[in-house]
């Protein structure tokens, strides 16, 4: 195919609306298309979405395109086209960043103040409580107030009033009341 007939079919679209010479000019450029998909993830977007978004950035690209000025189309074409694909994955991640906002991870947020995460029945509680139970008995003293100050029912300041020790004693007991929760939670199933 050459220059000559790739012009008829911008001309065509852009004052006919000819939807065959877009389909044409579309195909013609389907190797662009194919490289930018495997350059580029777009979260549900499937060969048919490249394929409609494809149509509408050429579509697109033959309106304003000016031949006399001695550009390429299939160079303003791939420019646009990578450009509205670089804008999708951007709107994409900025819905993802509006519902992160004011979140936190569960784990340091206190037990007290969880409050229906799971709405956990009666009788889920009650194997909780029976599990929680059997890996607290595992706990020194010492990690059983920092289990306290892990759900939230006393600071550290309280801890070291409590048992005299400096923080970096009470930092290693909270750490490893953390990771005999976490191995209890692994072996009992505390999910």
């Amino acid at each position: 195919m050459n220059e000559a007939t790739e012009q008829l079919w911008i001309e065509c679209v852009k004052e006919n609306n000819d939807s065959a010479a877009l389909v044409n000019l579309v195909e013609k450029y389907q190797p662009m298309v194919n490289n930018l998909r495997s350059q580029f993830f777009i979260n549900n977007y499937e060969a048919n979405d490249w394929y409609q978004d494809a149509l509408l950035v050429c579509y697109q690209t033959c309106l304003i395109f000016d031949g006399n000025s001695g550009s390429k189309f299939g160079s303003f074409f791939k420019l646009r086209f990578k450009n509205y694909i670089v804008d999708c994955i951007r709107r994409d991640n900025a819905h993802k960043r509006r519902a992160n906002i004011g979140t936190k991870p569960l784990e340091s947020v206190p037990l007290a103040e969880q409050a229906d995460v799971g709405a956990i029945n009666d009788s889920s509680r009650i194997i909780i409580q029976k599990q929680l139970q059997e890996v607290l008995v595992e706990f020194s003293e010492l990690e059983l107030l920092a289990f306290q100050y892990l759900i939230g029912k006393l600071s550290k300041e309280d801890l070291q009033k409590q048992t005299k020790y400096d923080m970096k004693k009470i930092d290693s007991a909270i750490y490893r009341a953390q990771a005999k929760l976490h191995k209890g939670k692994s072996s009992t199933d505390l999910s």
